[in-house]
């Protein structure tokens, strides 16, 4: 298995590492939105970013990647403004919004465009196949910047998580973290959306920021592991691609969720056991 999938790499190699690369990308910013509980609103700004892909198609602009980050990290803008306005019910409401509307007009702007529509509809279902250097590059380059800003801001990052009251208290400009997370993740989810597709997109932003989530339980060790789960998932995915004939992104997607599911079965156990043991020392 694993020698047919180095016997691939030469061919493939852009790909593989472009895969990675977007794996742990996505997976940083995922901690934030999983951190902050805004699972959907990652669904909505990628659903946003496939509207801008097609309003590129529809006007033939020659850079879809440029309309898709548009919408994305307007999207994500409009939902934190929503946010600061009304509060969680509000963002919910508008993040409802431009999730259907995302999904609704991308499909009818290309419904008498053929080639249009099947790119589209490629991109629903996701394939990382045609990813290149560019790829390769923008990514590496999106990954550093991510790494660079966790480490240097990790304590006021984690206390605007977990607290933003407090964090407001001590000094922290809430706006400030508002739009910088929301242009981040704006930001990357149009980066990945040209390249990997809405499954793979969204899988690996999410997926691996839960499991960090369930094991870790603190968010600072969530922004080391997420990261180390996306790596693992998307190589060993890769893998399993290669050997069996499969669709990558796909198979990688059900690989995290097989894993969060073998992670929340394990942690149910675990938690049952200490529970018990727990009730039998305080019955003596």
């Amino acid at each position: 298995m694993i020698l047919e999938f180095l016997e691939s790499w030469s061919l493939f190699s852009r790909t593989y590492i472009s895969a990675l690369l977007i794996g742990a990308s996505l997976s940083l910013i995922g901690v934030v939105v999983v951190a902050r509980g805004n699972v959907f609103v990652a669904a909505a700004v990628a659903q946003a970013s496939m509207l801008g892909v097609a309003l590129s198609l529809f006007f033939g602009i020659e850079q879809p990647v440029l309309s898709a980050v548009f919408c994305s990290v307007g999207a994500s803008l409009l939902v934190a403004r929503k946010h600061q306005e009304g509060g969680a019910s509000t963002s919910e409401e508008m993040t409802g919004w431009i999730f259907l509307a995302g999904g609704s007009l991308s499909v009818l702007l290309l419904a008498r465009m053929p080639y249009g529509l099947k790119e589209i509809q490629s991109l629903f279902s996701s394939s990382i196949i045609g990813a290149g250097s560019a790829d390769v590059i923008v990514f590496g380059g999106l990954l550093f910047m991510f790494v660079m800003f966790i480490g240097l801001r990790l304590r006021r990052l984690t206390l605007y998580l977990s607290d933003p009251v407090m964090a407001a208290a001590v000094g922290a400009n809430i706006f400030f973290w508002s739009i910088a997370i929301a242009s981040s993740l704006g930001l990357a989810t149009g980066l990945a959306i040209r390249s990997s597709g809405m499954i793979f997109t969204f899988g690996c932003m999410i997926l691996p920021a839960q499991m960090a989530k369930i094991i870790c339980r603190d968010i600072s060790g969530m922004f080391l592991l997420a990261p180390l789960m996306a790596l693992f998932c998307v190589m060993f995915g890769l893998v399993l691609g290669n050997y069996y004939d499969l669709p990558p992104a796909q198979t990688i997607v059900a690989l995290m969720c097989f894993l969060l599911l073998v992670i929340w079965v394990l942690s149910w156990v675990y938690d049952s056991i200490f529970l018990v043991r727990t009730t039998r020392i305080m019955n003596g």
